[in-house]
């Protein structure tokens, strides 16, 4: 009948349409399962890379701080070396020096001699400058000239080997972390550049500043540092203005220092932290050393180190510092 054969499709159908779904269910639960295995795979390669990214980093760093101490041994012991040249360098220079003296008298007399010329006068001395004329008194002044050069080149190279010795010591040195009342200490850097800041007729002004974890020495340097140098290179007749000011952001402190000063040409801005190089008019005592040192002390804190200046438009030098400093984070490279 009708019925009879509607039942019997219907049943067909509901076996069919039961068979479908345990058919999908058992394809989702394969398909389940082999995603939960693929995940469980990359998850077990991802710790595998983790594993061997910080082990490739632990012995890069490792390789790394060898290398700098291996640097670092041996500017030291170049510089040091070069001290001894040095020495007898300026040893022999100051004998010539005196011998100088000795050496155009007896010209002089010599010329006198020669051209039959009247004894030398009766209130002169072994001490006495002689009396030179023509060739030899020009001989004589390029003499003294060129000892002149001899002496000035001596203590500059006196002064780079100086500072040598005193980066790679700073280099060897190990970083503590302690809290730092920045404000406080900087306050404490302006008043020891008081008499220098007042003869530049120039103000400094320090704004609120976030207190942080890091190595108080390295920080004393890096500040005192900039502050030198804002007060050594403002604009001749013009009152300084000096601003230390400072914030934080996502975990960092970031202070910037600006001035009213000369200016740095953008073409000489990454010239001016290399190390030994100067840019601009070189009027001002120094060695090129200062803002090298400074980065690198930066660098060593975990930080960042920026400047942003035109000629004649002063200088602004921002530092990015972390906010709490761990060495153990920051090992030295």
């Amino acid at each position: 009948t009708n019925a009879d054969r509607s039942q019997t499709l219907a049943a067909s159908i509901t076996g069919i349409g039961s068979g479908f779904v345990v058919v999908l269910a058992g394809i989702a639960i394969f398909m389940v399962r082999r995603s939960s295995h693929a995940r469980d795979q990359a998850d077990a390669r991802l710790r595998d890379s983790h594993l061997n990214l910080e082990a490739t980093i632990d012995e890069r760093t490792a390789d790394l701080r060898e290398a700098n101490d291996e640097i670092q041994r041996f500017a030291y012991i170049v510089s040091h070396d070069l001290r001894s040249p040095l020495v007898n360098i300026m040893g022999f220079t100051s004998e010539l020096e005196e011998l100088r003296g000795d050496i155009f008298k007896r010209i002089a007399a010599l010329s006198r001699e020669q051209s039959a010329a009247s004894p030398a006068p009766e209130n002169a001395t072994d001490t006495a400058e002689p009396l030179l004329e023509g060739s030899d008194k020009q001989l004589s002044e390029d003499f003294s000239e060129a000892l002149s050069f001899i002496k000035s080149s001596i203590g500059k190279m006196d002064r780079l080997i100086s500072a040598i010795l005193s980066l790679t010591r700073e280099g060897r040195r190990e970083f503590e972390p302690v809290w730092i009342d920045t404000k406080e200490l900087i306050e404490g850097i302006v008043a020891t550049v008081a008499h220098q800041a007042a003869e530049a007729q120039a103000e400094i002004r320090i704004d609120a500043l976030p207190n942080i974890v890091s190595d108080r020495l390295a920080l004393e340097q890096i500040f005192s540092n900039l502050i030198d140098n804002a007060l050594k290179y403002l604009k001749t007749g013009v009152p300084g203005e000096i601003t230390v000011r400072g914030r934080t952001k996502l975990g960092f402190a970031i202070f910037e220092l600006s001035d009213n000063g000369r200016g740095i040409d953008p073409k000489d801005h990454q010239r001016i932290f290399e190390l030994f190089r100067r840019a601009g008019t070189q009027d001002k005592p120094g060695q090129g050393i200062g803002l090298a040192h400074v980065r690198a002390l930066v660098r060593r804190l975990g930080g960042t180190m920026s400047v942003a200046s035109e000629l004649h438009q002063g200088s602004t030098f921002t530092i990015t510092l972390p906010i709490n400093w761990s060495a153990n984070r920051n090992p030295r490279p």
